[in-house]
């Protein structure tokens, strides 16, 4: 694996990536490749941008045979239109190079076979990341969305869940026309959302943490009504993303229970199985 940075942004390539580059060398097709490459830095870059302006910070960009990724650290406290936000930042870009290449064919930099395949490639390249499979950037601003509707929890697991179908969707459209490369795409896609269904408790762990850090917001207070007898742990099962949570004990004297409450019995006193009528 090699690397080098660019915008501050460390790139690494991937040992695969240079045997694509040499096996589309050996075909004739080395600057349709490495175009299409180029194409797909622009579009993490994208990425890379709205991430830094709405303060999250990215660790890398990986180039791999099939395309690439920006590794970041997610504000997964956030609200879900940041997500959504950087999401479509990566598709943006391919929309703005569709726009400069059809400029330059104007001014006769660019041939229209040349031209034609550049939008081609943009398009392509922008249609397969919209795709609602995580971590593609449709999977994202579907998870997103649903973090809108409904808990953090309950969103990511569906999201995963959905994610797997469109995979195994995909996988049948490939072996449909025999497109081994899609299918391949597709099981790698399967492959990561099984990794990622795995780790979603390290992941959960990871968004109490980040609604324990942030300030409350009560702009954005949500009141959940909760039997005495739920457990601690089942109660931040309803914690949804961007807002702050006022849990009211039915049952009794309408105590209440603030998010903080709740967060630290969780994840400071390790009260994960008592119930919320021992919290106040």
């Amino acid at each position: 694996m090699t690397e080098w940075r660019c915008f501050g942004v460390v790139i690494r390539i991937h040992l695969l990536f240079w045997a694509v580059i040499g096996i589309s060398l050996a075909a004739g097709y080395f600057m349709e490749t490495l175009t299409l490459f180029v194409i797909v830095i622009i579009h993490e870059l994208g990425h890379v941008a709205a991430a830094r302006e709405l303060g999250w910070r990215v660790a890398e960009i990986q180039l791999l045979p099939f395309g690439g990724v920006a590794t970041m650290e997610e504000d997964l406290a956030a609200d879900p239109l940041e997500e959504i936000v950087i999401a479509l930042a990566g598709p943006f870009m391919n929309v703005a190079m569709i726009f400069c290449s059809l400029m330059f064919w104007w001014m006769g930099i660019w041939s229209e076979a040349w031209t034609v395949f550049f939008i081609n490639s943009n398009l392509m390249i922008a249609g397969f990341n919209l795709l609602p499979i995580w971590p593609l950037d449709g999977g994202r601003i579907l998870q997103a969305l649903l973090c809108y509707r409904l808990p953090y929890r309950k969103a990511g697991l569906l999201s995963i869940g959905a994610s797997v179908l469109f995979a195994a969707a995909l996988f049948g459209l490939g072996f449909l026309y025999w497109h081994l490369n899609l299918m391949a795409v597709a099981v790698y896609l399967t492959v990561v959302n099984a990794q990622a269904f795995v780790r979603f408790p390290y992941q959960f762990l990871r968004f109490l943490m980040g609604k324990h850090a942030i300030n409350p917001e009560l702009s954005n207070l949500r009141s959940v009504s909760l039997a005495p007898t739920v457990t601690v742990m089942e109660a931040s099962h309803h914690l949804k993303r961007g807002y702050y949570h006022l849990f009211f004990i039915e049952g009794g004297n309408g105590a209440l229970l603030w998010e903080e409450q709740l967060l630290n019995a969780l994840l400071f006193e390790q009260k994960h199985h008592a119930p919320l009528s021992k919290l106040i």
